[in-house]
């Protein structure tokens, strides 16, 4: 048992690091060497020299020094081990000096040993240190020597003595050479191994001579399993050898890139290209550089073949996460689990909280006061903790701007790059409120649509059943009059039912199209500035109220102005947008709405604004023309039989003939120019769906003798303290002379079958004299103008 014990006590301390196990094996050659010489010179000394010693103190100091040096290193401490037998060795050095009488020229050799071994074991501070301590205790003891404070001990005469202190020091050095070599050798072929095991491989670049020099490592990257040394080849031919034709001129470039900064000693270069090794197979190296002086440049390369393929064969999926991530519609975010800072946040998130990327990374909810009440985020995670994952959360949070958010919560853990994360998504229910409230308005839509068909169906059936009449007014002087009333009838109705439908298509394809306009424009409005905001809903506002319709010429004028403006602020599809504006009463939008039009989403917004408008107006011609089919009918009561009903009310005779504009404006607005002359005249005392009616015959009879081209001109005036009168002309061929007498005549008209009843100025005479009025008109081939009068009050 105790033989088992002795070699393993003895045995030196083995390490798994290289680097710390060949300091312990030199370590202990230099302990064995100086044990040896300490011993052969213990023996030989007497033996040889002309005057020995009694006592020979190193001969002892040395192993007193290895045996304590061997029991510290087995304890791990390499470091102290050294110290420990460096500094007794030391001391036996000058011992030997001092008082066994060796020379300087034994001591010299032994203490440059030990600085050696100082640098190989303890760095260069222990070197400085027992280089100082040596010159120092060899001046001090040459001053005290000198000063007679010491005796020395008389040096030996006999050549043998000093040959043989000369010859143990040139052992020791022969010894410490060759452990130092065998150590190098040791770790350089490990190294070598660890480079090749690594894929790895150095170089260095002449930049006067662009010759490469390529280590045995990097040769092993070409394929060259034999190389021994490193070799010299020059750049050009490198490239024609090693490297792949489509890389050449890559690798050109980069060298011509570096040559520029070689002046800069913090400057680096890293890049990656592909070789063909000697035995054929092409291989990815990454190589990393940098300038040791201007004319040197040196680096490494290592073979990340199956990195890079794996990093290029999940490139696209990478990327397709990272889209997704980025593009997706609802806000997202990536925080910690231990302090929920967060890690990553998508646009929606930035467009939604108002909070930019550089605002957010890094940073808690809690401090962009993302949750207006804390004890809710509280309770909130408490659950996801308990639950590991949330769905369909309603919570309400809080933007940059103050801004309350209703929002649907989605949470879950989920490890990313090995630490524990949560992903929360946050899906802004605004839109989903207003669609619902959009369903909604859509069947109230539909409700009206209904009503409209049933309104259709019981004019269609007034028709059948005025057709049916017809037979018994067949033996009346007026039957075929009677036949013209159905067909003008039919016209009257036909003409507010194709506004009607024109109208509900247009708005049919609003809603067809809202959830899709929606989900477009959504995030645009949402991320608009609060004053670019208030005035696209200004401008939405002031589109919807009802226009004043100008004349073509002035139309196209002011159309013709708008659009250059626009082409001066670059805005695409500038005519359409200019139409557009002009027909909603906006042609002043760029001065009432800077802000609006200075943004870079102005055509979006204007579309967006446009269908808003053309919706609403759609909405206003189907009450319009629901009220004018009412009329139809009403019409047809007062023909067999005329009177006002109920109480007058004040008429603003503006407002009435504009009315029945609005309802005819699709057929004036191409051909038609109308003039208007609107005096201030006080409201009158009337019947207004009556003279809306009067109003109706007279423009349309104008806009009919123009066959829809010409000048529709309206005026309104004073005559005198108590009437009003109104006048309407066109510029239409005129009244023919011979019938000129007959046009107030029920049923007599001189348009073509089915275009007129004939009934039209007949009823519209009867109104006006309900009301205390007269009705006249002058004639020429130049035009045709009617004169209403009514009384004020």
């Amino acid at each position: 048992m105790i033989q088992l014990k002795i070699p393993s006590f003895l045995r030196p301390p083995v390490f798994s690091d290289t680097e710390k196990d060949f300091s312990v094996k030199l370590m202990y050659g230099i302990m064995i060497a100086c044990l040896t010489v300490a011993l052969s010179y213990r023996i030989l000394h007497p033996i040889l020299a002309e005057k020995p010693k009694a006592v020979y103190i190193a001969a002892y100091l040395i192993p007193l020094a290895v045996f304590i040096c061997h029991v510290v290193a087995k304890t791990g401490r390499i470091l102290l081990a050294a110290h420990i037998m460096i500094g007794i060795e030391w001391l036996a050095t000058f011992g030997i000096m001092f008082r066994e009488g060796a020379t300087q020229t034994v001591v010299f050799p032994f203490s440059l040993i030990l600085i050696l071994i100082s640098a190989l074991l303890l760095g260069t501070r222990a070197v400085y240190f027992y280089a100082t301590l040596s010159i120092t205790l060899a001046i001090f003891s040459e001053y005290l020597i000198q000063n007679g404070i010491i005796q020395t001990v008389e040096n030996p005469t006999g050549p043998w003595s000093v040959l043989m202190g000369e010859i143990a020091a040139f052992v020791l050095v022969a010894i410490l050479m060759r452990y130092t070599l065998l150590g190098f050798t040791k770790v350089k072929k490990e190294l070598s191994d660890i480079q090749r095991y690594a894929k790895l491989g150095a170089w260095s670049l002449d930049t006067q001579t662009l010759e490469l020099t390529l280590t045995k490592e990097y040769q092993f990257l070409l394929g060259d399993m034999n190389a021994t040394e490193s070799i010299n080849i020059s750049f050009s031919s490198f490239l024609e050898s090693y490297v792949v034709e489509e890389d050449r001129s890559k690798l050109l470039t980069i060298l011509a890139e570096s040559l520029t900064h070689k002046e800069e000693p913090n400057y680096s270069i890293e890049f990656v290209y592909q070789i063909r090794r000697v035995d054929g197979k092409n291989r990815f190296l990454l190589v990393n550089g940098r300038f040791g002086n201007p004319f040197i440049e040196f680096g490494t390369a290592q073979d990340i073949t199956e990195k890079h393929l794996a990093e290029e064969a999940l490139r696209p999926t990478q990327e397709i996460y990272s889209k997704v991530f980025t593009l997706s519609p609802i806000s997202t975010t990536i925080s910690t689990v231990e302090e929920g800072r967060y890690i990553e946040v998508n646009d929606s998130f930035v467009n939604l909280f108002g909070y930019s990327r550089e605002e957010s990374i890094g940073r808690t909810s809690t401090e962009l006061n993302i949750w207006p009440d804390p004890k809710v985020r509280k309770a909130y995670l408490e659950r996801l903790v308990q639950e590991r994952i949330l769905l369909d959360q309603e919570l309400i949070l809080q933007a940059k701007d103050g801004r309350t958010i209703h929002a649907e919560c989605y949470s879950m853990f989920a490890e990313i790059s090995g630490k524990l994360c949560v992903i929360n998504l946050v899906k802004d229910i605004s839109e989903k409120k207003e669609a619902e409230a959009l369903r909604r308005l859509n069947k109230e839509i539909s409700d009206q649509k209904e009503l409209i068909e049933k309104q259709k169906q019981e004019l269609e059936e007034i028709l059948q059943n005025l057709k049916k009449t017809q037979s018994q007014l067949i033996v009346s002087e007026k039957m075929a009059a009677l036949g013209q009333l159905v067909a003008g009838i039919a016209h009257e109705i036909n003409n507010p039912i194709g506004v009607i439908k024109a109208a509900n298509d247009s708005i049919q394809n609003y809603f067809e199209h809202s959830t899709d306009r929606l989900s477009r424009h959504s995030d645009l409005i949402q991320g608009l500035d609060i004053s670019v905001l208030k005035e696209l809903f200004s401008f939405m506002n002031k589109g919807k109220k009802d226009q004043e319709i100008i004349p073509p010429k002035e139309a196209r004028s002011r159309i013709k102005e708008l659009e250059a403006k626009l082409k001066e602020r670059k805005i695409e599809n500038a005519h359409s947008i200019a139409q557009d504006l002009v027909e909603s009463g906006l042609e002043n939008s760029l001065e009432e709405f800077p802000k609006l039009f200075s943004g870079k989403h102005i055509t979006i917004l204007l579309s967006f604004a446009m269908e808003e408008i053309q919706a609403a107006k759609s909405s206003k011609l189907i009450d319009m023309s629901v009220n004018r089919t009412s009329k139809v009918v009403f019409a047809l009561r007062k023909f067999s039989h005329f009177g006002s009903e109920g109480l007058k009310t004040s008429v603003i005779l503006s407002e009435s003939i504009e009315t029945v504009l609005t309802i005819y404006q699709n057929q004036l607005k191409t051909g038609v120019e109308i003039h208007k002359e609107y005096e201030d005249v006080p409201p009158i005392q009337g019947y207004a769906d009556d003279l809306i009616h009067v109003w109706t015959n007279l423009i349309y009879n104008a806009v009919q003798a123009m066959s829809f081209k010409g000048i529709l001109g309206i005026a309104i005036r004073r005559s005198g303290e108590n009437e009003v009168e109104v006048s309407v002309s066109d510029s239409g061929p005129g009244i023919p002379m011979e019938v000129q007498d007959r046009i107030f005549e029920p049923f007599f008209t001189t348009k073509a079958q089915g275009e007129g009843s004939g009934l039209g100025l007949d009823i519209a005479r009867r109104i006006i004299e309900t009301h205390g009025g007269a009705i006249r008109f002058e004639t020429s081939p130049s035009g045709t103008k009617f004169f209403v009068r009514l009384p004020i009050a």
